[in-house]
């Protein structure tokens, strides 16, 4: 399913989207309006054909430092994001009633924060189950204690919001907010979440500062509840770290960095995602090293820990997890040194490390499920548009099923497998592809068809020699003993598409936001009967006007603000669709 169709299930019910809920990402800072290609403002990626895709925007005024959350609609289209301090919507303002919500609480000498912009992993949005217009976002608060200089490396208490997405006419409105899930002092930050074995409702685990003690919440169609702490075997010491669960939910990491005194520790725990239950605590201290992270493989078995200068790899598969430690990177000074900080696993199958301080770039790992040397660490593997201070967006694995066969697979969910690939072209032979298998769902079975009359292959990630310049339909097809699923695409490999079919023809409409009017540029061969039609977040047909090979400027005055979705037809066939924003 391409990126547009999904926007229009709504309009034109055909079948189930993916839950792309992390496909957009936003990293930077900035102390004002920023000129373009300055450096500094914020970086927007996505990932709607499996690779990412960066620009600069130039609307938000944000400042992403530790604290970034973000969230999609299922079909990855930006609803909202969250710096610690200001929820802002689709339109790249602030959503309505979501301002400052770092709001302080004074009593005497001592206050505190409902939330910050310091905290890593200080966030995350969870979709309300049972409830598809309704959406949550927990956050932790800061503390002082008897002055503004003494501060606590930890969090003061745990709050939600919720956000009614077709509140303000789609843009989103925050309908309650500051909360009390929990007041107690706990870590700093470090929120994170895992999908129950059901394959519905969220557990969400929140450890109480420098104890042997995790508080856990559920979040069912009901709401968010606790369901009481879990004391496990040795103390999780407050400091400044990530938590992570693995994608498929069976193991569970916190690293914390203490101090240069105290160093850094890293946990991991099995995970029971029926009952919430951490288990089998192994526990590693190192001497040196603060800031630092964790993220884990696409295939669950490989964690990575990042220690400020140096990242381990741990196989989780083995009896011994502690001792598989293998190092993967160790800092450089080229061409300044920048050390490893948070990670996060992306929609393309790759994690992506961002810094202590300042810099433009992202580390890359990217095959995270190989072993050793073979994952292919680069540091300042991306370049931003923009530069980014500390963080990478904080998402748990939206795409995780039911646990089938497990007490509490008892919703009648099945994971019927989605297939989705992207693909890399040899630097010196264009004609050597290596495909990378992002399916989910627990797919079983891989068959690729390289559109060649080759024999294919049934690898997961298959590297295939093609034999001349042309255009291939390349397929996957995944399987499991729920269902199967296939995603075909065209490879323009030393040829160019601009000869394929009307609907491949390039359709740009701008601006976005866009306020009294509309630039369409259609680029192809002139056709008659081509129309533009502009709907409503209810689905209603607001706008329908003729347009032609090349530029064409669109009325949109009367138009309120909000979200809107568009379709340029030419015939019968749809050859451009997707979704703008009306600003004031």
């Amino acid at each position: 399913m391409d990126k547009y169709t999904c926007l229009f299930l709504f309009i034109f019910p055909l079948k189930l989207c993916a839950q792309l809920h992390d496909n957009t990402w936003l990293t930077g800072y900035q102390s004002g309006p920023t000129d373009p290609g300055d450096s500094y403002g914020i970086s927007v990626g996505d990932f709607f054909d499996g690779n990412i895709h960066l620009e600069e925007n130039l609307v938000t005024y944000i400042n992403f430092t530790h604290n970034n959350s973000a969230f999609s609609d299922s079909s990855g289209n930006l609803i909202a994001y969250f710096n610690g301090i200001q929820v802002e919507d689709a339109s790249f303002h602030v959503m309505e009633n979501g301002q400052e919500m770092d709001k302080y609480i004074v009593t005497g000498s001592t206050f505190r924060k409902y939330s910050d912009e310091f905290l890593p992993q200080g966030s995350i949005f969870l979709p309300w189950p049972a409830h598809p217009d309704s959406l949550f976002l927990i956050y932790g608060g800061k503390a002082n204690y008897g002055s503004a200089a003494q501060v606590i490396l930890g969090s003061l208490n745990l709050s939600y919001a919720l956000i009614d997405l077709k509140g303000n006419n789609g843009l989103g409105k925050m309908v309650e907010r500051e909360q009390m899930l929990l007041e107690d002092t706990i870590g700093n930050g470090q929120i994170t979440a895992c999908k129950h074995a059901n394959g519905r409702d969220w557990w969400v685990l929140i450890w109480e500062a420098d104890a042997a003690r995790v508080y856990r919440f559920l979040v069912n169609p009901k709401g968010i509840s606790s369901k009481g702490q879990q004391t496990v075997d040795f103390p999780i010491y407050s400091g400044a770290g990530q938590t992570c669960f693995s994608p498929d939910g069976r193991f569970y990491a916190i690293y914390n960095g203490i101090s240069d005194a105290m160093g850094t520790y890293l946990n991991i725990f099995d995970f029971d995602r029926c009952l919430g239950l951490l288990s089998n605590q192994r526990q590693f201290h190192h001497p040196v090293g603060l800031y630092g992270g964790v993220s884990i493989s696409p295939n669950s078995r490989f964690l990575y820990g990042n220690f400020q200068d140096t990242v381990f790899q741990y196989d989780l598969y083995d009896d011994d997890v502690i001792g598989s430690k293998k190092i993967v990177a160790i800092r450089d000074d080229y061409p300044y040194p920048k050390r490893f900080y948070l990670s996060q696993l992306a929609p393309d199958g790759k994690i992506y490390t961002s810094s202590t301080s300042g810099s433009r770039w992202l580390h890359i790992i990217y095959n995270p499920d190989e072993e050793g040397a073979a994952c292919q660490y680069q540091q300042r593997g991306l370049l931003l548009p923009t530069v980014n201070s500390y963080s990478v967006p904080n998402f748990p694995n939206y795409r995780l099923g039911p646990l089938d066969g497990s007490p509490c697979d008892t919703l009648g969910l099945n994971n019927i497998p989605k297939a989705w690939w992207r693909y890399d072209q040899d630097t010196l032979d264009p004609l050597l592809v290596r495909f990378h298998d992002l399916s989910y769902y627990e797919p079983a079975a891989w068959s690729w068809d390289f559109g060649d009359g080759s024999a294919g292959s049934s690898e997961r990630h298959p590297t295939h020699q093609f034999n001349s310049t042309s255009a291939y339909q390349v397929c996957l097809t995944v399987d499991n003993p729920d269902g199967s699923d296939t995603h075909c695409k065209m490879l323009y490999l030393g040829v160019s598409g601009q000869n394929a079919p009307i609907s491949q023809r390039l359709v740009s409409v701008s601006p976005n936001p866009f306020g009294e009017h509309l630039n369409l540029v259609l680029d192809g061969q002139e056709s008659n009967d081509i129309r533009f039609l502009m709907y409503n977040w209810s689905g209603r047909l607001v706008l329908e006007a003729p347009v032609r090979t090349g530029a064409n400027e669109l009325n949109t005055e009367v138009l309120p603000a909000g979200i809107y979705f568009w379709e340029v037809i030419a015939g019968s066939d749809r050859i451009g669709s997707g979704k703008l924003i009306r600003i004031k």
